[in-house]
């Protein structure tokens, strides 16, 4: 397993079936990398960003899922990003991944599940408050301020 499988993972996971944004999948991505035993060379390296962890890898690898039709963009009217979801292709590749992780990392993979399903029923204000509670090292270069 590399990085990049256990993204996909989370994309093709269910929950989220218009796709998550890419607040959502940077977050999401962190808390496994900070939360599961995995070996590090599996997982993403994280910055201190504009709205806490945040690792560019990330996007160069949801580019490479889409070209390879694992991804899809979805555009959201009157924003400049868009969310992704798992194609068929996606979902199929996903289920692959499931069997191989699961037996070497049967806790990983339950982790990013529970992930998936807690960054996609919470608000973006909610998510950034929860993490920046856990990790405030992550927080210091954030633009994102609570509400009093």
């Amino acid at each position: 397993m590399i990085a990049r499988d256990w993204l996909t993972l989370l994309i093709a996971f269910e929950g989220a079936p218009e796709g998550l944004d890419p607040v959502r999948i940077q977050k999401g991505m962190f808390l496994f990398a900070r939360e599961t035993d995995v070996p590090a060379s599996q997982k993403y390296d994280f910055r201190p960003y504009n709205y806490g962890p945040m690792s560019r890898q990330i996007y160069d690898d949801l580019d490479a899922l889409v070209a390879e039709d694992l991804v899809e963009q979805v555009p959201v009217r009157g924003q400049s990003w868009t969310l992704y979801r798992a194609t068929a292709a996606g979902v199929a590749r996903g289920n692959e991944l499931v069997a191989q992780a699961g037996g070497a990392y049967p806790q990983a993979v339950e982790h990013l599940f529970a992930t998936k399903g807690a960054v996609a029923s919470v608000s973006f204000e909610e998510l950034l408050t929860d993490v920046y509670d856990r990790y405030p090292d992550m927080a210091t270069k954030s633009v994102f301020r609570r509400r009093a």
